[in-house]
């Protein structure tokens, strides 16, 4: 039987796993986890509001909040003075099923060998 060419997968697969780098790398962190857990339960928090939510200070969650919108977990909106956050997930699960599709087809293919 023929090996399968599994290269243009592999290219493919390899790009997306750099793409999906920066939602890894925000996901990892407990803090961000508990905020991206917070921002499940409420349509929008605030700074202060996350802040009094964590045992984190205000300027650590925004160090978290500045991470977790670089990886476009989450959106901010300005209303007033505050800005509120909320989750905006919708693109890096896009991302996330990409790579794993592309996964489990090159898994199937060298299944078949």
């Amino acid at each position: 039987m023929e090996k399968p060419d599994t290269t243009a997968l592999e290219l493919q697969v390899h790009q997306q796993l750099r793409e999906c780098s920066p939602v890894f790398l925000a996901l990892a962190d407990p803090v961000r986890q508990d905020i991206i857990m917070m921002l499940t339960k409420h349509d929008s928090l605030n700074v202060a509001q996350i802040t009094e939510r964590s045992p984190m200070s205000r300027s650590a969650i925004s160090h978290h909040l500045k991470i977790l919108r670089q990886a476009g977990l989450i959106a901010s909106n300005k209303i007033g003075t505050e800005i509120y956050y909320e989750l905006d997930i919708v693109a890096p699960i896009a991302q996330l099923k990409a790579f794993l599709d592309t996964s489990e087809q090159i898994i199937a293919l060298k299944s078949e060998e």
